[in-house]
């Protein structure tokens, strides 16, 4: 049980407060580098679960028979809650969900127009047949109420986050994520007409090297795609299914969940299937030759599997995420690199597959002959969170008593966190990426 103080300031800034790292020894976040006020998303946690035995409206539908139906029931549950505003998405202000701590930090961290962090840069081909190297994917993601309240768990001390050996969140929770890009619609050509957002990035042509909080200015990003994930009820291949869905112009209606049109769905990974003969997915036919029927990208994910235009072909949706654990583990997919050359390579194929395509459930832990302090049950959001916390804690930049997970973790092992470092020393820790797939 949550601790009566936490409930107290939940009352107070229940719906409106403004985002920032609820925890005091920490003063160094990416939201506060630029001088603008931060965006307002939520992290006044829910202290209560909800009701598991309520039926979701999405539960109405099958996902293996009505990819569609489904995708757009878990999308109507956040149609009230987000909109366009002064170049900005925003919330209702009551909106029922909310963010992650201690996604503002390092140079992926949360910049403060809204909330956005670093993601994957796209190679050249992956977001169109023409799209060239360079460009930069920004993202929020959120948890509804259910899985708010397992981030309430872990968080309630926020400069002392507890994690158990396993995280499970409970059936009905639900995420939602919005990735943004500076591509050129030129390029990208189903994003023209796309409203423009503005939020602080890095320089042009920075896709995938990293820069200080304090380098990025402010240029217009255009929605891309948006990203569902849901703990299912009842035996599945993995226990979740995740979908995607891409901004289609010409814009209509509200210009935002008007425009989004579903690109896959995937309840499984498909283990030890070695060619294209998936099953445990849906995939857009539709989509064919525009977000994905060429060269560089002949599929959205490996050999057919389920992933968004933003997504790493190597991969799949499910593929990413079930990696989630901390610390991570010493592989990682992007690392990997597989060469698609080798797609007709029975043996390398099989290693790929074999390694990165298993159907992981909630409390098993990938990779589980390495050491870990959690599996963390899909979630790379609570992995980048402690990962972030803990560097802070190394750089000098959190204050005070090492967090007992950067302990166990072995991320940082000193009972003090460090004295403030060097400018150039702390740079170099700082621009090192946090664990994602």
């Amino acid at each position: 049980m949550r601790s009566l103080t936490l409930a107290l300031i939940a009352a107070i800034v229940a719906c409106s407060s403004a985002f920032a790292n609820s925890c005091q020894q920490f003063s160094a976040s990416t939201t506060m580098a630029n001088g603008v006020p931060a965006a307002q998303w939520r992290t006044d946690y829910p202290i209560k679960y909800p009701d598991a035995r309520v039926k979701q409206t999405w539960e109405f539908f099958d996902f293996h028979t009505q990819p569609i139906d489904y995708m757009n029931a878990v999308l109507k549950d956040a149609r009230t809650s987000f909109r366009i505003s002064n170049r900005k998405l925003v919330g209702t202000g009551q909106e029922p969900w909310w963010i992650s701590e201690w996604l503002d930090y390092g140079s992926s961290g949360r910049e403060p127009l809204m909330g956005l962090t670093k993601e994957r840069g796209p190679d050249p081909g992956d977001l169109s047949k023409t799209s060239r190297d360079g460009y930069q994917v920004w993202a929020v993601g959120f948890y509804n109420r259910a899985g708010a309240a397992v981030l309430g768990d872990v968080f309630d001390e926020p400069c002392n986050p507890s994690l158990p050996v396993a995280i499970k969140f409970p059936v009905g929770t639900a995420s939602i994520k919005f990735l943004f890009t500076d591509a050129s619609p030129d390029e990208v050509t189903y994003l023209q007409g796309a409203p423009e957002y503005d939020a602080y990035i890095d320089p042009l042509g920075s896709g995938v090297s990293a820069h200080p909080a304090k380098e990025r200015s402010s240029r217009p990003v255009r929605l891309l795609q948006v990203d569902i994930s849901v703990k299912v009820r009842g035996s599945s291949e993995t226990g979740w299914v995740f979908g995607t869905f891409v901004w289609i112009g010409p814009p209509k209606g509200d210009r935002l969940f008007d425009n989004l049109v579903p690109v896959s769905l995937q309840w499984g990974n498909d283990p030890e299937v070695y060619d294209s003969s998936v099953k445990q997915g849906w995939i857009n036919q539709d989509l064919r030759l525009v977000t994905y029927g060429w060269d560089k990208r002949p599929t959205m994910g490996f050999l057919g599997r389920a992933n968004g235009p933003a997504d790493n072909i190597r991969s799949s949706c499910l593929s990413c995420h079930a990696a989630a654990r901390t610390p991570r583990a010493s592989i990682g997919i992007l690392d990997n690199r597989f060469d698609m050359n080798d797609v007709t390579d029975t043996k390398k194929v099989k290693a790929h597959v074999d390694t990165w395509f298993q159907n992981i459930k909630g409390g098993q832990l990938f990779q589980p002959f390495e050491p870990a302090a959690s599996a963390l049950d899909y979630s790379l959001q609570l992995e980048a969170a402690i990962f972030r916390m803990c560097r802070a804690c190394q750089t000098g930049d959190l204050h005070g008593s090492t967090p007992n997970v950067c302990r166990t973790s072995g991320l940082y092992n000193r009972a003090i966190c460090s004295a403030p470092i060097e400018e150039g020393t702390k740079r170099e820790l700082e621009m090192m990426p946090p664990p994602r797939q």
